[in-house]
């Protein structure tokens, strides 16, 4: 419900659009399985996520553990390619660009895609972009 008319009804007033071509038209339903086919969060860990992780913001505050062990970004050292969507609305462009703040890695990347969440993996635009751009980041890394 974070953007109800785009997601609810200007993806269907598009489709209209393109409605006689086919490979967009089975691309489109594709897409609609694949989202109405998610399945259910576990309403306790998706509780205890946002409570820790959007309200508290205890990662950047060096409060999370996982396995008896707390995690801290400043020990993160190795290379880092950060790569983000610049429409966004579940992960938004200002949190994925803070990262370097607080991270302690040198060799840092910053990539990002004119798609939304769910177009960084699925847009064709970006299916042309984004293997060559990971492809080319590990090359000069290996």
């Amino acid at each position: 419900m974070l953007k109800p008319f785009q997601l609810g009804v200007q993806k269907y007033i598009d489709l209209l659009e393109n409605i006689d071509c086919e490979s967009k038209l089975i691309n489109f339903l594709r897409m609609e399985k694949w989202i109405f086919d998610s399945p259910d969060q576990a309403g306790e860990a998706y509780r205890q996520f946002m409570k820790d992780f959007s309200q508290g913001n205890k990662l950047i505050q060096g409060q999370v553990e996982i396995g008896n062990k707390r995690v801290d970004l400043a020990n993160i050292r190795i290379p880092i390619l950060n790569i983000y969507a610049e429409q966004d609305h579940l992960v938004p462009p200002a949190s994925s660009l803070a990262l370097k703040t607080y991270i302690a890695s040198e060799d840092y990347t910053l990539r990002s895609f004119p798609v939304g969440h769910i177009g960084m993996y699925v847009s064709s635009k970006v299916q042309r972009n984004l293997p060559p751009t990971i492809v080319d980041w590990l090359k000069v890394r290996s």
